[in-house]
């Protein structure tokens, strides 16, 4: 406990000397933007120099001018152009900054699409290139394009990360991601702007990059910090911000706002069936449950009425993560200890203890419908399930060992593996295996396939007697009749087929011996997982495993199994999205978001927007591509509520929640997602560009 939640004295004392930090910071920050706008009117940081080389490709030209920075002049009504700030000879060095920054000024009559890529030196096995996303209106001028700067984690003995943990964000702007450029030097600054129905010969004016925000991660900060961080409801105790809560008789106006609310919608809306499907359109072939069928050229879900139905949903419905208190106490009000789940505790505030389960759940169900959500996707309250008024998916962990190095990588091979996922399915099936609302089942989250053959190898590598182990040894006796062979067709030297390990080796024969053990490794995890799905679900969908990478030799061979293939895809569009596949799969996407740090959030997301506009202008964005992709049969937003201050248990403590921990709506959000659904058919049978896809086939 910090001592000055001891002395009163001591805590006014250092509220005072964290109070003159917070402005000096603040001071610095303001400063820093005001000057790289100055620089940015008299051109002091933009002059096109030697150490500065800029290029255009695309159909623009490329005016320079040193008093106002890089000129554009859209020759093209529709087209997309790439400026390139070369800065090898003179890196940008963002060390105290907290954003790499880019000002444009949008002279055109046309909506601007602009990303901005900052490269730096290879800082481990990810590819290193920050990346923002941002939608100027025309006309728009002095837009101020903030990227954050990501970093690598601090030390586990860091004066910060032994005081709040180990946090995406933390206080100063330090923000963790396996995105990162090394030594904060950046190399390459890219800006990409795709337009469309310009007028010719409009201009636009691109700065060149600079720092804004003050960074730090100075131990120093901690003096005279003001604790405790939060206050009793979980909120960022010194920060204010429209919505957030002073008391609990608050909150409970809130519920009873929210319950009569929630009333009046009793449905998804005079166009949509009583499932969320369209019902503008002809219907199909109603099986009494949810399917997929290509129409047209494009994947759907078809609706248990036969009714075309396209996926938009939010993960973790009517739930909360708990926070861990113990070790961290000076972060939290006083007589607190071990976990605290502050979203379960504000809605115990908002309703009271005896039904507030039920009567959250009846909230939830009509803000699905008044915002435009037609699904409950992975990780919500089961309560949802029993409601009979909204579709949900089910997400399932059996368990087993993992395999050897790789952490969180179940054995198929290994009994349990089967004898676990029989279980977990043969539970849910006594309730719902003749549920129509159930759309389908996942099975496992973001398993680690990785990309290449290290997997494989990971299998080899793996300890005498795994199950993986022995059928991959088994493999490789069928394939050489003697270890002979097998030395002769890698280049080894083994003297027996148990003690066979990985190789450092590009040899052609080994590379495809280990995909060959990949590929029934995969085999067999999806054959299992199919055949279990059918046995309990016979009239359900299997969704997948929710990849998280897509290595084409797993993609191919999941694709002979599941009904539909889940993959949770963070990044800032979908245009440019390929699965490989063998047979064609519709495709789910099961999380994605943009956080922010607005509402007292240090931790911004895995992807990140600049403010509360630019988020809501990401998160259509991506949905309206997702619609248009022939492939896509719906997107789920991650999550429905934010993540706490003080972190879940991996440390990620983003603000990207439709509503927040105290159960306020954020309002431009839902309202942006209910835009985005009102015209969501209307987009999804539009014309789109249809890629080749693999044959269809009857599943196994």
């Amino acid at each position: 406990m910090c001592e000055n939640n001891n002395h009163a004295s001591d805590q006014g004392y250092a509220r005072h000397l964290f109070l003159v930090w917070q402005t000096l910071l603040i001071f610095f920050l303001a400063a820093s933007t005001i000057l790289s706008a100055l620089a940015t009117e008299t051109g002091d940081n933009l002059e096109v120099t030697e150490q500065m080389q800029v290029d255009a490709s695309g159909p623009a030209k490329l005016l320079r001018e040193s008093d106002t920075g890089v000129v554009l002049v859209l020759e093209e009504e529709s087209g997309s152009t790439m400026v390139t700030f070369d800065l090898q000879a003179e890196p940008l060095d963002l060390a105290d900054f907290v954003y790499l920054s880019v000002r444009l000024d949008n002279h055109s009559d046309a909506t601007l699409d602009v990303r901005i890529s900052g490269e730096g030196e290879q800082a481990g096995k990810w590819p290193v290139r920050l990346n923002g996303r941002f939608i100027l209106r025309s006309g728009e001028q002095d837009a101020l394009l903030n990227v954050l700067v990501t970093r690598p984690a601090l030390p586990r003995d860091h004066p910060l990360v032994k005081t709040f943990g180990n946090l995406y964000g933390l206080p100063g702007g330090h923000h963790r991601h396996w995105d990162y450029v090394k030594n904060d030097l950046f190399t390459r600054v890219r800006v990409k702007v795709e337009w469309a129905n310009a007028s010719r010969e409009q201009r636009i004016h691109i700065s060149r990059p600079f720092g804004t925000g003050a960074y730090t991660s100075d131990p120093a900060i901690l003096d005279g910090f003001d604790f405790p961080v939060v206050d009793t409801f979980g909120q960022l105790r010194w920060q204010n911000w429209e919505g957030k809560v002073a008391s609990e008789e608050e909150l409970r106006v809130d519920a009873e706002k929210d319950l009569a609310r929630a009333a009046k919608f009793t449905d998804f809306g005079p166009q949509r069936s009583r499932f969320g499907g369209y019902k503008g359109a002809a219907r199909h072939d109603a099986s009494g449950f949810f399917r997929v069928e290509k129409i047209d050229g494009r994947w759907w879900f078809i609706d248990p009425g036969g009714h075309l139905f396209w996926s938009i949903g939010a993960n973790t419905m009517a739930g909360g993560i708990v926070t861990e208190v113990s070790g961290r106490e000076s972060l939290f009000p006083e007589g607190l200890s071990g976990q605290v789940n502050f979203h379960h505790q504000n809605l115990i505030r908002k309703y009271g203890e005896t039904d507030w389960v039920s009567q959250h759940v009846d909230v939830t169900v009509g803000r699905m419908k008044e915002w435009g959500l037609n699904t409950v996707g992975a990780w919500a309250r089961r309560a949802l399930f029993e409601t009979g008024q909204v579709p949900f998916t089910i997400q399932l962990h059996p368990f087993t060992t993992w395999v050897g190095p790789i952490r969180g990588m179940v054995d198929p091979f290994d009994p349990h593996f089967k004898e676990s996922l029989e279980q977990q399915l043969s539970r849910f099936a006594e309730t719902h295996a003749e549920n129509p609302w159930l759309v389908g089942i996942f099975i496992h989250n973001e398993l680690p396939w990785n990309n290449g053959i290290a997997l494989g190898e990971a299998i080899i590598n793996s300890p005498e007697g795994l199950p993986a182990r022995k059928a991959a040894l088994a493999h490789l006796r069928e394939r050489y009749e003697s270890i002979a062979d097998l030395n002769e067709a890698w280049g080894t030297g083994f003297t027996d087929f148990e003690v066979i390990q990985a190789q450092d080796s590009s040899n052609p024969e080994y590379t495809a011996d280990i995909t060959a053990i990949m590929e029934q490794f995969a085999e067999a995890y999806f054959r299992i997982s199919r055949h279990a799905m059918r046995q309990h679900f016979p009239n359900h969908l299997y969704l997948g495993c929710r990849f998280h990478t897509r290595n084409p030799i797993i993609t191919r061979i999941a694709s002979r199994y599941m009904d539909v293939i889940s993959v949770n895809y963070y990044e800032y569009g979908l245009s440019e999205f390929r699965l490989e596949t063998e047979v064609s799969r519709p495709i789910l996407i099961g999380e994605f978001h943009f956080g922010v740090p607005d509402f007292g959030h240090w931790g911004q997301g895995l992807r990140m927007a600049a403010d509360a506009r630019n988020q809501a202008d990401l998160m259509r964005t991506y949905f309206h591509e997702a619609l248009r992709h022939p492939d896509m049969v719906g997107a789920h937003w991650f999550a429905w509520a934010d993540q706490p201050v003080t972190g879940r248990y991996d440390g990620e403590n983003f603000g990207i929640g439709l509503v927040s921990i105290s159960d306020r709506p954020h309002q431009l959000r839902v309202q942006t997602l209910r835009e985005i659904s009102e015209k969501a058919y209307q987009i999804r049978r539009s014309g789109v560009d249809q890629p080749t896809s693999p044959p269809e086939s009857t599943l196994p």
